[in-house]
């Protein structure tokens, strides 16, 4: 599990959603003046370079934020994403979601980042710093557990794991229900991707098998728990049956505020046919428990 590098998808498709929904979303907590306080469960290095060894082995972000990269888009938030990210494509770089946060918030929020690889603790402590940021060396499901709820009522639980493990996708299931009930008022934000049936010719098996399916399942046991509001989102660049591998991704907003999915889906309409790779890409928004 801490083999995963985020440095190789910076920057992808499921980055694109995942970033503007998380603007989205602390926009929304800005609205008021009271101070909040910022999660990321799985921070990753914070800030990534598009021209490394392990971005251009991948490319994924050719796909991703370059499809958006000088295009006139009408959307608010898209413009907004897009605005933010320009200043680090200056550098070639691409921001994590711990950047985008830190570039965000205000001086009466918080933010707490947790990470557990050794080596990108150490990128990220490199990367992000400032007043009112604290940086945990430390499992991020463990984390969240221990740190909540904060001294702030108000507040965000970014969840963005690898994935890399099967039985993660129920370790967030356990994860957030169990947080959620020592902190109901926050908003918890968990990214998933969506995963078809990656064919190798030289095997006669789905070496995809143990993680396609995993995040239906895992929406459907968070489905059926009892939270206020839970809000889905996805985008898919593809369909399943034109895919090998991560053909789409989603967000499973929970504490979903006040006319987000209005915003989101105004800004998928704009968003989806850009990041469209064939005529059978789509997006939906939609409530899986409504007030």
């Amino acid at each position: 599990m801490l083999s995963y590098r985020h440095s190789f998808h910076a920057g992808n498709h499921g980055d694109v959603l995942k970033h503007l929904c998380q603007m989205l979303l602390i926009d929304k907590l800005k609205s008021k003046d009271k101070g909040f306080c910022y999660f990321d469960s799985h921070s990753g290095a914070g800030l990534y370079q598009l021209d490394s060894a392990e971005s251009l082995k991948t490319n994924e972000f050719m796909q991703g934020i370059n499809r958006l990269s000088g295009r006139a888009v009408q959307n608010t938030a898209l413009n907004q994403y897009l605005a933010l990210v320009a200043e680090y494509q200056k550098f070639k770089q691409y921001p994590g979601s711990p950047e985008i946060a830190k570039s965000m918030l205000r001086p009466q929020d918080k933010m707490v980042l947790m990470e557990w690889h050794n080596q990108e603790i150490l990128n990220l402590k490199s990367n992000i710093g400032g007043k009112n940021i604290a940086i945990h060396h430390r499992d991020g499901y463990e984390g969240l557990l221990a740190l909540t709820p904060p001294a702030m009522q108000r507040g965000m639980v970014l969840i963005d794991p690898s994935y890399e493990m099967a039985s993660e996708y129920q370790q967030v299931v356990d994860t957030v229900s169990a947080t959620y009930k020592k902190w109901s008022s926050a908003i918890f934000a968990i990214w998933y991707p969506l995963i078809s049936a990656r064919k190798d010719p030289n095997k006669d098996f789905d070496s995809s098998a143990s993680k396609k399916g995993k995040s239906e399942a895992m929406l459907q046991s968070l489905s059926q728990s009892a939270f206020k509001n839970m809000l889905n989102i996805e985008l898919c660049v593809t369909a399943a049956d034109e895919a090998e591998g991560m053909y789409g991704s989603g967000m499973l907003v929970i504490n979903a505020p006040w006319q987000f999915d209005i915003r989101v889906t105004e800004s998928l309409q704009e968003l989806s046919p850009i990041m469209a790779q064939s005529a059978k890409a789509s997006y939906s928004v939609d409530w899986l428990i409504k007030e």
